[in-house]
């Protein structure tokens, strides 16, 4: 992914799924994930993951709003 690809998608996450999952446990938010990418086959392999990862990254550091992800 390009710089502008990885914000994009930092802005995306911080915008449309942090609201949701802010008070979610890992375990929840593992399983969501999974059913996404059961009814999704054509996400990129490795996609889930690195969403995992950052969603993680953004709860930890409290960067859970979209001015916060700029």
């Amino acid at each position: 992914m390009t710089q502008e690809e990885v914000q994009e998608f930092k802005v995306t996450i911080a915008k449309t799924i942090m609201p949701i999952v802010q008070n979610m446990r890992e375990e929840q938010i593992k399983n969501i994930i999974q059913i996404v990418e059961k009814d999704n086959p054509e996400l990129p392999k490795g996609f889930g993951n690195m969403l995992f990862e950052q969603i993680l990254i953004m709860k930890s550091t409290g960067r859970v709003s979209l001015h916060d992800s700029l």
